[in-house]
């Protein structure tokens, strides 16, 4: 398996490990996977991003597939851009929240369904190592539907707010305050020059520098904004205070319910507190794999999904007709939920006692050993093999997963009080560090 290649995208080090070089060869591999299907290809804000995109494209080219180039753009938009004019095949150069040294590549398919190992990445992968290139001579044009998208968003929401934003220097600065403003925002920026080197720190709602940087720019403000380096994620100040992503999900959750009942998608890793005000709300919830692929497939199989979100802070709006992860839309939405006074549920919801996601050492070889020891060791209880194992106490539970990017296994452990979590946390990560 090339190195790069990972279970949702294409990420590596620039240029040890994907360079102008790898970038070609890596459209050669896209372009005969697509065939005759024309490809949209937008880039995120990253120094090196242009030069890659660029390669990229050549490589698309030199199989005979024509390129539309929208341009330096969130990721969202490029996902927006391929259902609105019915492309089947998207591409976007990004490495999200990586630190500046990294770049990558994140595909989609019709109506920005993610692409996974099993929908196409095995298979462009395969002609990337095998070098099985088709040849011909592609066409490429530009296109700016940057207009189009924030009308697409503007026509949903009408608010009177002051708000903060920390756009982290990332791509979403290209276009979100002009967006904020259509919708009825007064914006304070925050890192708002687009600098592919992230000099203040990364560009990742739930890195703690990004956070204190908007707290202390914050005065009086009635919410404070952060996004993520390509615009798919976002995350949420109020009163000073970090809204966690379990509560963002079961706000918006409760709010896309009163649009349409039906089903929320949530990964593995949500607070009872999710599933409790689905239901409350009418809603049915239906857990999910970690990994926005894995979300993204259930969505685009199940009409009768209208909300999802994961606990990394991606959240997608099929009943909005948004069927992917949009941290702009998102950031719309909570404005909406803060002007209409909605944020005060906040206040009644519980708070039940979770613990960080612990990420323990662990070979690659002994992954799956692992996963066996703990089901062995817990198998009197209650579980779940989905992703990893998720195991059921009385009190609480506690997930135990391969990570897959790292020789490490993940741990995380929600319960009813301080000492029942304690004494969860305790068994299992003993038992994972002894199997490990």
């Amino acid at each position: 398996m090339t190195e790069f290649f990972h279970a949702y995208d294409l990420r590596g080090r620039y240029p040890e490990q994907i360079s102008e070089e790898e970038a070609r060869r890596v459209g050669k591999a896209y372009g005969t996977f697509a065939g005759d299907e024309s490809i949209l290809v937008a880039r995120d804000g990253r120094t090196h991003a242009e030069k890659i995109t660029e390669a990229f494209v050549e490589g698309i080219k030199s199989t005979g597939s024509d390129v539309t180039g929208i341009g330096m753009v969130p990721s969202p938009v490029l996902y927006f851009a391929v259902d609105q004019m019915e492309y089947s095949h998207g591409a976007v150069v990004t490495a999200s929240h990586n630190p500046q040294e990294y770049t990558g590549f994140k595909f989609c398919l019709e109506r920005g369904l993610a692409m996974s190992r099993e929908n196409g990445m095995a298979e462009i992968e395969r002609i990337y190592e095998e070098k099985d290139f088709e040849v011909g001579l592609g066409e490429f044009e530009e296109l700016d539907i940057r207009k189009e998208y924030i009308e697409a968003l503007t026509g949903l929401f009408e608010v009177d707010l002051e708000v903060a934003v920390n756009y982290g220097n990332g791509v979403t600065a290209a276009l979100c305050p002009e967006l904020l403003e259509e919708i009825g925002c007064e914006v304070k920026g925050l890192n708002e020059e687009i600098d592919g080197e992230f000099p203040n720190h990364l560009p990742d709602p739930t890195d703690e520098k990004a956070q204190k940087a908007l707290k202390r720019e914050m005065v009086d403000e009635d919410l404070g904004i952060i996004f993520d380096g390509d615009g798919d994620r976002a995350g949420f100040i109020f009163e000073g205070e970090y809204i966690s992503e379990d509560e963002v999900l079961a706000l918006f959750s409760q709010r896309m319910l009163e649009e349409a009942r039906g089903k929320v998608v949530h990964d593995l890793r949500a607070s009872k507190l999710v599933k409790e005000k689905i239901r409350e709300s009418g809603g049915e919830p239906i857990e999910s794999r970690v990994g926005h692929t894995f979300i993204s497939e259930i969505i685009h199989s199940d009409d009768e999904v209208v909300f999802a979100g994961e606990l990394s802070g991606h959240y997608y709006f099929p009943v909005l007709g948004f069927p992917w992860d949009d941290g702009l839309l998102a950031a719309c939405l909570m404005c909406d939920i803060v002007d209409s006074g909605e944020i005060q549920r906040l206040k009644a919801f519980k708070d039940y006692p979770v613990s960080p996601e612990l990420r323990i050492d662990c070979p690659e070889q002994r992954k799956e050993k692992v996963i066996q020891g703990v089901k062995d060791h817990f198998s009197e209880h209650e579980m779940t093999t989905k992703d990893g194992v998720k195991i059921e106490f009385k009190e609480g539970w506690a997930l135990v997963r391969p990570s897959n990017t790292e020789e490490k296994m993940s741990v995380r452990c929600e319960a009813s009080t301080e000492a029942d979590l304690e004494e969860i946390l305790g068994e299992v990560e003993s038992t994972v560090r002894s199997l490990c």
